[in-house]
């Protein structure tokens, strides 16, 4: 039996880039708002046409609170349907097809239910498994343990994760030994976007508590188990900081940092991470781009491009991306920025058995 489900696994791998698009495609996550009204679209971009098409993220719930956007893995979408039943919020979604597999918690579970930005969330395929998996990253309040700042005491909080296996269909917590556990200063919040390296997923997070206040990296390291935390690159003395963006370039992760001047000019500064010379762990700037006197906002990477926007436009150094469409919700804006191949499959090569159907 084990024989033969490789080689239908095998088969579906075979036939995946049969029922593929290999044009370079991209999911674009936009959100804008102007204080009082917000709104959330997603947008299919075709880098070579220019083209944008708007993507209806399909409900699994009753409920409208609204969604966010996890990773793009093999066209497959990981997606967080915010609403108040626990039970349907996360869930897989092909855009080719249209069909969606909800992520399903467990009865009994172990570890209390969060959402983003209470946790981190991540999305990727596990290749030696042939398995697409979903990794939740929590932090605990570690009552035994207190650290002294100043003239108050900060709790540490324990991170724990729990991973989601699509062919097990089950939530597992991962357990650590002592000296592989990462605490933080406080309850950890996603703030910003994550990439994946390597099947190493990487995460801009906030450790939050009534004193303290610091953003770092987040890493999890799916194939040997590896938690890590990564502080961010050292602020420059007399700018703003804007906003930032993790990215990957040139097989580095890298984070895209907007700042801003006295005189209100933004520039962008690219800086990758080395973690593999001779054991040290370090941040180098290779780039800065600018100055801008308008407002502009990094994107992601293609092609070890930096892609910036406008609310009207996405754009390189070599040119234009893609025309944004009419905004007239808001006066601020972001985006995310996902790779994403056209699959007519629901997904390459996990074989989903008959009595567990796919929503449609």
């Amino acid at each position: 039996m084990e024989s033969l489900l490789t080689i239908v696994k095998s088969f579906f791998s075979n036939i995946f880039f049969r029922f593929t698009r290999r044009d370079t495609l991209l999911i674009l996550d936009r959100y804008h708002w102007n204080g009082k009204i917000y709104d959330h679209d997603l947008f299919l971009l075709d880098v070579k046409g220019k083209k944008l098409k708007p993507l209806n993220v399909p409900k699994v719930t009753d409920s409208d609170i609204g969604f966010k956007m996890v990773g793009s893995c093999n066209g497959l979408l990981c997606v967080i349907h915010y609403s108040l039943d626990p039970n349907s919020t996360i869930f897989l979604w092909n855009p080719a097809t249209e069909q969606t597999k909800r992520i399903m918690e467990p009865q009994n579970a172990l570890l209390p239910y969060m959402v983003p930005p209470h946790c981190l969330i991540g999305f990727y395929f596990n290749k030696s498994d042939s398995d697409y998996q979903v990794l939740r990253v929590h932090s605990f309040e570690n009552t035994n343990n207190e650290m002294c700042l100043g003239d108050s005491l900060t709790k540490t909080c324990a991170i724990r994760v729990e991973r989601y296996s699509l062919c097990k269909g089950l939530w597992r917590e991962i357990n650590f030994c002592d000296n592989q556990c990462v605490t933080v200063n406080g309850c950890l919040f996603w703030t910003e976007n994550s990439v994946t390296l390597r099947e190493t997923l990487f995460w801009v997070a906030m450790e939050v508590s009534d004193k303290v206040s610091n953003e770092l990296i987040i890493s999890f390291n799916a194939c040997h188990d590896i938690l890590s935390k990564i502080e961010l690159p050292p602020l420059i003395t007399d700018y703003l900081e804007v906003y930032k963006k993790l990215a990957v370039y040139k097989d580095l992760v890298a984070v895209i940092i907007c700042l801003e001047t006295k005189s209100m000019s933004q520039c962008l500064d690219l800086w990758v991470f080395y973690d593999e010379y001779e054991g040290v762990e370090c941040w180098c700037k290779l780039h800065t781009i600018g100055m801008f006197s308008r407002l502009e906002r990094p994107v992601g990477i293609l092609k070890n491009e930096i892609l910036m926007s406008t609310d009207k436009v996405i754009h390189s150094d070599r040119g234009t991306i893609a025309f944004l469409p009419e905004d007239d919700t808001g006066v601020d804006f972001f985006y995310n920025l996902f790779n994403y191949v056209e699959n007519s499959l629901f997904d390459g090569n996990v074989v989903v058995e008959e009595d567990d159907p796919l929503e449609s």
